[in-house]
């Protein structure tokens, strides 16, 4: 009897609507065989900091056991649930996520702004050939807005921005016919937010624009046009759902009567986007975060235990090569780095696995120079966060692309949004690594390979002995200027002298 092909269930937790898929796993990709949505507004009444009502967290659970039931009916064998902004910003997301389990059977993982664009993308690009071209990605939830600009295979910048469609339309009064100052309001807002986003986008260059969610979905069936949705379109349309009352949205536009609430702010939130980021068109996709779960789960399980090793690594030079990263000073960086590990072991003690990982951030640590040498450790932090590596869990690649973040210039700090992926454990590692990983670049700070080993010695105080194969006065200095972070985290005065 042939064996069954493995099912899974990926459920997301919006601010808006709860969304379920059934997929059979294959060998090259996956079959939806079931889809489930409840438009439960788990949102409406919270936000900005006020917690999630019972009325909204009573409608959730029931419509996460029904989904519950019917991935029991396919016999799944795993349920992936995540929980987006409306949960993530719930002070008491705790007391939701434990009635879920009890209720409804399924564990529920709380993800970042910057997950939640790693899935949407992951969705997008095995869904649209982007055919060398770089895309801006467009997802507008209930409660936030993610933009993520990438190709087919590297993302190169990631936003998540408190302007959801749910959101939006509670704060500015827009769910019924709004008053013009209330949609002024909404767009004054909206431009502050994606000024700032444009600074960073442009450099960067956007060859067409890629918008997911339902929100996008539903407006795309209002502007009918050969390709995706025009910005002259959507503003006549916008304009006319301006005029209209929720009723008549309804009624008129053949809308979902809570779709009709929260369609005015989408709308407002597109056509600013469009507008101040330049785009005449996007095309509407329609996958999305679970879609991308699945991709996710999918490349995992290609990669067999005994080949993690060398995919790691393998696939880490293949984005060092596209990135036309200095092997050479790369890879002796990474020499650099597995040596001072290996002889701090008393000092910083982390597993085996930790060198392996800050061997690749090492190698890939100037690989975000191919989008712009200015603040390039953060494009190389989102190059890596969001790039295909096979081999690798989720929570290896989150390590090693902070590691690489945070070579050069500020250390880790508790607003950095990069962070919050981590837990204590996870932070703690990657501060670790990356103060060692910073002495390892200053060690090769022109590129030379002046500094031929490293030798380090520690007894009260730790000093770095440099075996130099010419003169590393440079590196020397640099690496002394870079060990200021190490000193502070282990609490050790440090001295470097050359041999």
């Amino acid at each position: 009897m042939a064996q069954r092909a493995r099912r899974i269930a990926a459920v997301d937790i919006g601010t808006n609507s709860i969304h379920m898929i059934v997929a059979e796993l294959r060998n090259r990709g996956y079959r939806v065989v079931d889809k489930e949505k409840e438009m439960v507004q788990l949102g409406l009444g919270s936000l900005d900091g006020a917690p999630l009502n019972d009325q909204a967290i009573d409608r959730a659970i029931s419509a996460l056991e029904k989904m519950s039931a019917v991935a029991r009916g396919w016999e799944v064998d795993e349920i992936m649930a995540v929980a987006t902004s409306a949960v993530r910003e719930a002070p008491n997301r705790r007391e939701f996520i434990r009635r879920v389990r009890d209720e409804a059977g399924i564990r529920v993982r709380v993800i970042s702004g910057e997950e939640e664009a790693d899935y949407i993308y992951r969705a997008v690009r095995s869904t649209i050939d982007l055919d060398g071209s770089t895309a801006l990605c467009i997802d507008i939830g209930g409660g936030s807005v993610e933009f993520i600009v990438g190709t087919a295979s590297e993302i190169y910048f990631t936003a998540s921005e408190p302007l959801g469609a749910l959101r939006l339309a509670q704060r500015f009064r827009l769910d019924d016919r709004p008053a013009a100052s209330d949609v002024e309001a909404c767009r004054k807002f909206t431009a502050r937010h994606l000024k700032r986003l444009q600074k960073r986008i442009r450099p960067i260059g956007v060859d067409f624009g890629i918008g997911t969610s339902g929100t996008i979905q539903a407006l795309s069936t209002l502007t009918p046009g050969a390709i995706g949705i025009t910005r002259s379109a959507l503003d006549d349309v916008v304009g006319s759902l301006c005029d209209a009352s929720a009723k008549e949205r309804v009624e008129k536009f053949k809308l979902d009567e809570k779709r009709a609430k929260n369609i005015v702010a989408g709308g407002l939130v597109l056509s600013e986007t469009m507008k101040i980021l330049g785009l005449a068109s996007i095309v509407a996709c329609p996958v999305a975060i679970r879609e991308g779960m699945i991709e996710s789960r999918l490349r995992q399980k290609r990669a067999t235990p005994e080949k993690a090793s060398s995919l790691r690594r393998s696939s880490v030079l293949a984005l060092a090569d596209r990135s036309a990263c200095d092997r050479r000073h790369a890879q002796h960086v990474a020499r650099l780095a597995r040596r001072i590990f290996n002889q701090t072991r008393d000092l910083h003690r982390l597993p085996d696995e930790a060198a392996e990982l800050l061997e690749h951030a090492a190698i890939l640590h100037e690989s975000g120079m191919q989008v712009s040498d200015r603040g390039y450790h953060k494009h190389t932090y989102y190059l890596i966060r969001h790039a295909d590596l096979r081999g690798f869990t989720e929570e290896q690649l989150v390590i090693v692309a902070n590691v690489a973040r945070y070579h050069r210039k500020a250390a880790p700090a508790d607003d950095d949004q990069n962070l919050s992926e981590l837990n204590d454990a996870q932070r703690e590692e990657v501060e670790k690594l990356a103060a060692i990983l910073r002495i390892a670049e200053g060690l090769d700070r022109s590129h030379r390979q002046s500094v031929r080993d490293v030798a380090v010695r520690s007894n009260g105080q730790v000093r770095f002995v440099v075996r130099a194969r010419s003169d590393a006065g440079v590196e020397i200095a640099s690496a002394a200027k870079r060990a200021k972070y190490f000193s502070s985290l282990f609490d050790k005065k440090v001295r470097f002298e050359a041999s």
